[in-house]
């Protein structure tokens, strides 16, 4: 009989808006205890699953992150060029990466997709040194992060008002790319990088993006008058923002830098966590980086 895998559920408490206390009795009656031999830890403060997860991942064939986008980030990001798989069970707010990966939501079936076991290997990313595993962006979403990660409540209708908020005054950044073989500028109210299509809750910005490519898409969009928005919103949730007059997408297959005007500075992020307002931004691609059940 073949030896049984090793499998560290990592959970976060305070993900997403739902209770985590009625997981570990699902892995119990969902986990094929034939094939796996599991453990489970929380996490007691922000980086700690990354903590854990680089500490655990020579011990285990595969982590699975039991929160939010966050909580895939900082254990995906642990796992890079290793032979430790990640597995989800999405618990956040959003669940961007689980759901262009088809990982279900409901706990239980999620659990029971990790017991075929089946890998696939994906793309990841940097930004300034700092990986990411589905999107990062700069300018209003990297704004939108920062004041989401400092907000009161968590949950989908939160974002909305905060989005509704933030819009009324924030203004276009004038983004210089620059590439091996190309540079040029665009004023755009949003800049974001794509290895996955969505940045959660069916919030679809990059509908063409694929994370086995060795690619990504670069994306810009322009501000849009009030009378505009119902419309455009509609097509982010569709799947079909990349046919709007306002949205902008360039495949790019190497690295890319992002500098601003001078004095200006945004807030970026990283698969929707907020980090440091900077000018200057180095992206680079990590083909088939990360193994993905």
């Amino acid at each position: 009989m073949s030896q049984k895998k090793k499998i560290l559920f990592i959970i976060n408490p305070i993900s997403g808006v739902g209770k985590k206390n009625s997981i570990p009795p699902l892995i119990e009656k969902n986990l094929d205890k034939n094939k796996f031999e599991h453990s489970i830890l929380y996490t007691q403060h922000r980086k700690h699953a990354h903590e854990i997860a680089a500490a655990e991942k020579i011990n285990y064939d595969a982590i699975v992150a039991v929160g939010g986008d966050g909580s895939v980030n900082e254990i995906g990001s642990a796992l890079i060029d290793s032979n430790c798989a990640l597995a989800i069970i999405p618990c956040g707010s959003g669940n961007g990466l689980a759901r262009h990966a088809h990982i279900p939501l409901d706990h239980a079936e999620a659990i029971k997709r990790i017991n075929h076991f089946n890998i696939q290997k994906i793309d990841t990313g940097k930004v300034n040194g700092h990986p990411f595993v589905g999107t990062c962006g700069f300018g209003f979403d990297g704004h939108i992060a920062k004041k989401f990660d400092e907000y009161h409540k968590r949950g989908f209708f939160s974002y909305v008002r905060l989005v509704v908020r933030e819009y009324k005054t924030y203004q276009p950044i004038t983004f210089k790319i620059k590439t091996s073989d190309n540079s040029f500028e665009r004023s755009a109210l949003l800049c974001s990088v794509a290895n996955s299509s969505q940045f959660g809750n069916g919030f679809t910005i990059s509908p063409l993006s694929d994370f086995q490519d060795a690619k990504f898409e670069l994306i810009f969009l322009s501000k849009i008058k009030w009378r505009n928005i119902p419309g455009v919103a509609r097509r982010f949730f569709n799947k079909r923002i990349h046919t709007s007059r306002h949205f902008e997408s360039l495949t790019f297959e190497n690295e890319i830098r992002i500098e601003l005007e001078k004095g200006q500075s945004t807030y970026f992020h990283l698969d929707g966590e907020a980090l440091d307002n900077v000018s200057t931004f180095h992206i680079q691609i990590l083909p088939s980086s990360l193994l993905l059940i």
